[in-house]
């Protein structure tokens, strides 16, 4: 039971801080305040599904291998490789059932698909490495006596528990998108819903910014409101005809 207890608590500190380094990211590419993925909280499953499988990799002897210089570069490479195929299959999975590009890495070079690109791999290979040198063992530490404070374990039961809630409502909106989506027959990049639903309401607030981080009410009100006007759309060129 004390792994299962190891790995959950990984995957809310590696989701929250994944979360914290993307909009600080986004926030220096793009010069705003920006809610990365599809979920509403402050959570991205990729990265803590990432941070709990390099955790297992950083913790591997892989003792038939000569030397500590080279064993240290296998564990990177595995890391950097695994982190590659969970962003190549979370976006396929996401353009294939839902036909949304949570990302678009379509105009870096090299790049497969639009998922991903040689870039955004080194981008990985540094989080990865400092990870490694950096946070194993500090981190090593915590993990291992999680189980002995029951708060703790408290606070990771809430934070799951409020994670499947947000995960659920933002999963039924992602229906509402893909049924859009394929109605008009093309794939809907998030992003730019997100960009096109807060002008949307900036424009109906006089230039008042709407909040950044209420993905779920934001985003849901906007399909509302873009399928009212497509339906008056229709009508108007019913009556005409």
């Amino acid at each position: 039971m004390d792994p299962l207890f190891e790995y959950l608590f990984l995957f809310c500190v590696c989701a929250t801080a994944g979360w914290c380094i993307e909009v600080v990211y986004r926030g220096f590419r793009h010069h705003k305040v920006v809610n990365p993925g599809f979920l509403t909280g402050c959570c991205l499953p990729i990265y803590g599904i990432g941070g709990a499988i390099l955790y297992f990799l950083s913790g591997l002897k892989l003792r038939a291998l000569p030397n500590e210089f080279l064993r240290v570069a296998v564990i990177l490479l595995l890391a950097v490789l695994v982190m590659t195929l969970i962003e190549l299959v979370g976006g396929w999975i996401a353009v294939q059932f839902f036909h949304i590009r949570l990302w678009d890495y379509s105009y870096e070079w090299l790049n497969f698909k639009g998922l991903i690109c040689p870039k955004f791999s080194l981008f990985w290979g540094l989080i990865c490495a400092a990870f490694y040198f950096l946070l194993y063992l500090p981190l090593h530490v915590y993990v291992e006596g999680v189980i002995e404070y029951p708060l703790l374990i408290l606070a990771i039961g809430m934070y799951l528990g409020v994670f499947v809630v947000d995960l659920v409502h933002s999963l039924r909106l992602l229906q509402r998108v893909k049924s859009y989506a394929m109605h008009m027959r093309t794939l809907i990049n998030l992003n730019q819903l997100k960009s096109n639903a807060r002008e949307h309401f900036r424009n109906e607030a006089g230039g008042k910014r709407h909040a950044p981080f209420n993905f779920y009410r934001m985003v849901g009100r906007y399909m509302t409101d873009i399928h009212g006007y497509r339906e008056q759309i229709q009508q108007k060129w019913g009556e005409k005809k």
